[in-house]
Formats: structure tokens, C-alpha cells, sequence
């Protein structure tokens, strides 16, 4: 099979023939890969942001595909399901496992980090991490169902506590999250305005469904506040990170939570405590998601609320392309690998 592999920080990925899994542990399935996307996080990991990820390592962690081994002890799946995957694979017997928060497990091994992912032919995963696609989702709808929009709905419902008829802003609302995240916002009752820095973006964003989209090269903090009336919005979902942390935090209304979800340049942010407390802010992070968000969103997704974004499909072999093409911000939607 083919697998691409990281072997060394900053240096380019590496292509291999290699052997298709055949040993599997007693919980493990082998998934036939379908499509896998791109995310920021697998550039950060190459660049070392994340310095005890194991190498060699394949990369990738958005999985999906059809079932063709079982482990012995699997149940609940058979061969030729089709299947999507947590981004890691979740110890299943912490505290945190136990109470339907197995993105926080402090023992669980992440794809693409810990564990060989998803660049490549096939992929083993735990029966732990597996979610089985409902009828209708597309390979790319189910490829992106952990990372984007199961992310997406664990950062609006969990962390920003949204509220159906709340306004939300999207920043880097035409990259691979934030055009999802325009869509999921909408499907949970929110208005939706959108900031991006890329004019060419503009019409797509608002096509999927915000209200406004903003275009700016300086700041969107006074725009947004023209938009709601003075007011600002309630949830922000902050996709983009250091680049336009202050001007989010310009955009909220007293009571309006922060939702950090990336940040491309890995780098502190300043901004006034006072502010924070007088408007009653709350800045918040969100992980990944766990299975409930998973299945909310591809059962969003099979009813055609979430409709995916494809910016290109490409060979596994040209994954440093779409790596190059993400980072130069030259993508609308996200970026799929095709092994």
C-alpha cells in the first residue's frame, strides 16, 4: 500500500510502498481509506509545533473508508461498513472517557502524532474511535466529521454555550474550518457573520449561509459593530488564532464568549483584562470532539444542513502541494488526499 510519512521536522514528506496491515490487535478494524483531508494542525506537526510526536509517523487524522478486517473482540461493526474515526484513539477507562469527555484523556494517541494515520491506503483504528457513517454522507462529509464539523459542534454547544437566534462571527471564514463552521453555526439556529481576508472568498462564504461577510486587511472589530448595531456578537469562533485575536475581542457583546479552535502562528496574544471583566467576557479553548458531536454532525450532514467544501482532491503524492497551497491561504474549503 501507499503511505507518505513524515521521517524528519521540516524536511518533505516521504512516499513508501509498504506492507498493508496485517496484524491487529483484538479491538482493532483495518478501514480501506476513502478520503482523507488536510488539516492546519498536520502542517504544524511537520513544521515540529508538536515536538513529541513519534518518527517516522504517517500523517493525517481525518478518517474515513469501509471496513475490511476485524479485530477478535470487535463488535458493533462488521466488514464493509463505512466508517469514520476520532482524531485519537481514547484510553476508554479514565475519568474523563467515562463521562463522555474522551477528548481531554490525558493517555490518548492521536493520529498522525502518536499512531500512523490516515495518509495512506489503509489505516488500523481502535473500535474506540470508530463512528459508523449514516446512509447519504458523502466520503468527504465523513472524512471531515471529527476534525471540522464534530469539532465545530463541540466549540459552538459545549465550550461557547450558543444559543439558537445568538449571532456568531467566523474568522478565516473561507478556510477548510471556518466554511464549515458558517454552515454548522447556521443549523444551530445562529445568524452568522463571517470576516475573511481573501475578497475572492466572499461569495462562496455567503452562499453557504452568512448573513454578512466581511472583508478586511487591517481589522473587522468596528465593521462587526456596524453590523449588530453597536451591540457586537455573542459567540465568536476564532479559527484563525494570534492574527485576529484583538479584533475579536473588539467584536463581543457584554456576556459573548471567545471560542479559540486554531491559531496559525503558534505566539502569544495581549489583551485588556479590564475589558474582560467589565463586559463579562469568557475566553475559551475547545479540543477536538468526542462521539456524541461526531454523530450530530454527520446526522446534520446526511440532512444536508452541512454540506461539504472541497477545495481539491489530490494523490496522496501531492500532499506537500496542498500543504504549500493551505499555507499560502490560496484554499477555499478544504483540501482532500485520495490514496
Amino acid at each position: 500500500m501507499k503511505a507518505l510519512y513524515l521521517e524528519s521536522i521540516g524536511k518533505e514528506l516521504v512516499l513508501k510502498d509498504v506492507p498493508v496491515p496485517s496484524a491487529l490487535a483484538p479491538d482493532e478494524v483495518l478501514v480501506e481509506t476513502e478520503l482523507t483531508g488536510i488539516c492546519y494542525r498536520d502542517i504544524l506537526t511537520s513544521k515540529g509545533f508538536f515536538p513529541r510526536t513519534r518518527l517516522p509517523i504517517v500523517l493525517g487524522h481525518e478518517i474515513s473508508g469501509k471496513i475490511v478486517k476485524l479485530g477478535s473482540a470487535v463488535t458493533g461493526f462488521k466488514e464493509g461498513d463505512r466508517v469514520g474515526s476520532l482524531i485519537y484513539e481514547p484510553c476508554g477507562k479514565c475519568e474523563y472517557c467515562l463521562s463522555g469527555r474522551e477528548n481531554l484523556c490525558r493517555s490518548k494517541r492521536t493520529f498522525g502524532e502518536d499512531i500512523d494515520g490516515s495518509y495512506a491506503s489503509f489505516v488500523k483504528v481502535s473500535s474506540r474511535s470508530l463512528i459508523k457513517a449514516p446512509d447519504g454522507v458523502s466520503s468527504a462529509g465523513l472524512a471531515i466529521s471529527a476534525c471540522v464539523t464534530g469539532m465545530l459542534m463541540h466549540a459552538f454547544r459545549t465550550r461557547g454555550a450558543l444559543f439558537p437566534g445568538e449571532t456568531v462571527l467566523v474568522t478565516g471564514a473561507g478556510g477548510g474550518v471556518g466554511i464549515h463552521a458558517v454552515q454548522v453555526a447556521k443549523a444551530l439556529g445562529a445568524k452568522v457573520i463571517a470576516a475573511t481576508s481573501s475578497e475572492w472568498k466572499a461569495a462562496k462564504i455567503k452562499e453557504v449561509g452568512a448573513s454578512d461577510v466581511i472583508v478586511w486587511n487591517e481589522g473587522f472589530g468596528d465593521q462587526v459593530k456596524k453590523l449588530t448595531e453597536g451591540r457586537g456578537v455573542d459567540v465568536i469562533l476564532e479559527s484563525v488564532g494570534g492574527p485576529t485575536f484583538g479584533e475579536s475581542m473588539r467584536s463581543l457583546a457584554p456576556g459573548g464568549r471567545l471560542v479559540v479552535v486554531g491559531n496559525v502562528l503558534p505566539s502569544p496574544v495581549q489583551f485588556q483584562l479590564g475589558t474582560l471583566i467589565l463586559k463579562e467576557l469568557s475566553i475559551v479553548g475547545s479540543i477536538s470532539s468526542v462521539r456524541k458531536d461526531v454523530e450530530d454532525a454527520l446526522r446534520l450532514t446526511a440532512e444536508g444542513k452541512i454540506k461539504p467544501v472541497v477545495h481539491d482532491t489530490l494523490p496522496l503524492e501531492e500532499a506537500s502541494r496542498g500543504h504549500k497551497l493551505m499555507s499560502e491561504k490560496a484554499t477555499l474549503g478544504r483540501v482532500m488526499l485520495k490514496p
